[in-house]
């Protein structure tokens, strides 16, 4: 067991050396941004990565307000997982038309899946 020892007087008030009190500060503002400016693994984003980021944020909030998995959803809608999970990371980012598609998803739901199996029954082109 290791001693301890105190300088201190029984009652007093504890007071941090300068050191240590700089220490426990951090760095400031000016600091935190050098250092992420000067981090060769995390350069900043352009403006492209972080469309991308948005709209991968967006893709996910309306399967998780579905409730369902990347897997379900996939199989749902009838959209490919490694595309979702590609829109998901960010990675690649969904056309216009698959945009609209996820905006309909989120506005109806049960009318999307409608849509997709009618689809499904009668494509477009044949006779309904």
């Amino acid at each position: 067991m290791s001693k301890s020892s105190f300088i201190r007087e029984r009652g007093a008030a504890f007071q941090f050396t300068a050191e240590e009190r700089a220490r426990l500060q951090g760095p400031t503002d000016a600091q935190i941004e050098a250092a992420a400016r000067d981090d060769a693994d995390a350069p900043p984003l352009d403006d492209a990565r972080l469309r991308r980021m948005q709209i991968a944020r967006g893709v996910r909030r309306v399967r998780e307000a579905t409730g369902l998995s990347q897997p379900q959803f996939a199989a749902h809608y009838r959209l490919g997982l490694g595309r979702l999970r590609d829109f998901e990371q960010a990675r690649s980012e969904p056309d216009l038309v698959v945009q609209v598609f996820y905006r309909l998803i989120s506005e109806d739901p049960d009318r999307a899946k409608a849509l997709v199996d009618e689809v499904e029954r009668h494509p477009l082109g044949s006779a309904a």
